[in-house]
């Protein structure tokens, strides 16, 4: 169950959830049995670590308990176990990858406030056409895009409506069967895009957030924003192109060939927003500005002469240009009356559940190897080098994939990214190809309503039946194992120079 965020999401927990005993009592005596069931041979150290690490499992994929407050655990039992200091422990849960992404949350928030993304949305749609398949690939590729940027949650708030217009003028001009078919490719269409499309930058979703973080302090691979998005949008493009095919010449084909009146009404959608605001126009310099700085400012800092010139400039970094972003939006005001471009009460909106999941699963991660667990574990599989690699990073994405669909997608990847990096080393595999197998596989949750806040919000319009949606997951489940193996051969290696 994705927590994908376009900059970040809210974990999916309320204010009111439910008590559960028995998870807790699982969690607990999973732990308790993991510590007694290692060998004595193992430092004691480890062996309380791996129990932890089980109990958090445990409690982050039930939901036991708030997942943020399962992150909470490392800073009790951490320094209570004497493994490290509270200072140690909780360094990591003000890694500079929490800041990149709180960066890039309040620019998503900034967006939101002046409508920027609607906008977008709605001038991508009219571009496209007025055809169904043209206007299912309209409204995927403006999910797509705004997601890389803007929460999954308020992406799908913005977009679903949109996709629920063009439903209801489809059914009042009475196109009879193909209707149905219509209503779930644009429906699943969205929810979609907005999931393949918050994993081509780093700050599109938590586990890409988490994996730069755990590869970094782990295994020591620093991989710029820009770096990234040489992978992640050539990888989501081809999901977005594929997811697209699937849904409307496969699974949804629909006879209508055009839908009279859907250009008029998506351009009385802009004529009502009127032109361009000071406030939008601002909010996007910024936002491109820092885009900008994500992508070419390492490259330039490169150049000789601008290193002779400007020897300061490297040391920018991206979570440097985020936070400085931010800072501009609550800095530049706004028109007369309404303040900054961003005031601080839209901080309530900020997912801070899922800053502090990053700060548990990293600390947890940095005592796997501080214990020595990590070589431990790695040892232990080292009898199983003998199988084929891609053997078995495919069998490790379709239990992901198969998992994701039911648990919190961040919370998946927080456990298994020591877990699987230290089987990784121990097989002989390049631990970056384990990592990226588990970052896109959390992200493949296509299935279920209760996969993904898109999936959910589009579930929740009442036109798309369950069997619908689980129809065409079957096929993008598929398709992204399909990819994600295709992607190990070709694009990962070539981008971060790594291979089997």
């Amino acid at each position: 169950m994705s927590n994908a965020t376009g900059a970040a999401e809210q974990l999916p927990y309320t204010e009111a959830a439910a008590f559960k005993p028995v998870s807790l009592v699982l969690g607990l005596i999973i732990g308790l049995g993991v510590f007694f069931l290692l060998p004595e041979s193992l430092a004691l150290n480890a062996r309380v670590v791996a129990a932890i690490a089980m109990l958090m499992a445990t409690w982050w994929m039930t939901e036991a308990i708030p997942i943020p407050a399962t992150s909470l655990l490392p800073l009790v039992l951490f320094p209570f176990f004497d493994i490290a200091s509270v200072g140690a422990t909780a360094s990591p849960y003000a890694h500079s990858i929490v800041f990149l992404v709180l960066g890039g949350v309040l620019l998503g928030l900034a967006t939101q406030r002046w409508n920027l993304h609607r906008r977008f949305a709605l001038l991508t749609v009219l571009t496209v056409g007025t055809k169904p398949a043209q206007i299912v690939f309209g409204l995927m590729a403006a999910s797509w895009f705004i997601t890389m940027w803007v929460s999954n949650t308020a992406t799908a708030v913005i977009m679903v409506p949109i996709g629920g217009s063009i439903i209801a003028l489809v059914k009042s001009l009475g196109n009879g069967d193909d209707t149905p078919k219509f209503s779930a490719a644009v429906l699943l269409g969205i929810a979609y895009a907005i999931t393949i499309g918050s994993m081509a930058t780093l700050i599109g979703q938590p586990p890409m957030a988490l994996m730069r973080a755990y590869m970094e302090d782990t295994h020591g691979l620093s991989i710029g924003f820009g770096h990234w998005m040489l992978m992640g949008v050539p990888f989501s493009t081809t999901m977005l192109v594929l997811a697209w095919f699937v849904l409307n010449k496969v699974v949804f084909r629909a006879e209508v060939e055009d839908i009279r009146g859907g250009r008029a009404m998506i351009e009385t959608e802009l004529k009502a927003m009127g032109r361009l605001s000071p406030e939008e126009g601002r909010v996007l310099m910024v936002f491109a500005g820092a885009v900008f700085c994500w992508v070419f400012l390492p490259l330039i800092a490169r150049i000789p002469a601008v290193q002779a010139a400007l020897p300061w400039l490297s040391n920018i970094n991206d979570t440097s240009v985020a936070i400085l972003a931010a800072i501009l939006m609550f800095v530049i005001p706004a028109s007369k009356g309404q303040g900054a471009l961003l005031e601080w009460t839209a901080t309530r909106d900020v997912p801070w559940g899922v800053l502090i999941l990053f700060g548990g699963g990293l600390t947890l991660s940095a005592q796997f190897t501080a214990t020595g667990l990590s070589v431990w574990i790695g040892e232990s599989v080292s009898g199983m080098s003998g199988l084929p690699p891609i053997l078995i990073l495919a069998f490790t994405a379709i239990v992901i994939i198969l998992l994701t669909e039911l648990t919190s997608n961040t919370a998946t990847a927080a456990a298994f990214f020591p877990i699987m990096g230290a089987i990784a080393v121990g097989l002989g595999i390049e631990p970056f190809l384990m990592t990226i197998v588990v970052t896109f596989a959390v992200s493949c949750a296509f299935m279920l309503p209760v996969a993904t806040p898109s999936n959910a919000v589009a579930f929740a319009t009442g036109d798309l039946p369950i069997k619908n949606m689980i129809r065409a997951g079957i096929w993008l489940n598929v398709i992204g194992l399909l990819v994600i193996i295709v992607a190990l051969y070709t694009i990962v290696p070539l981008v971060f120079d790594v291979s089997f």
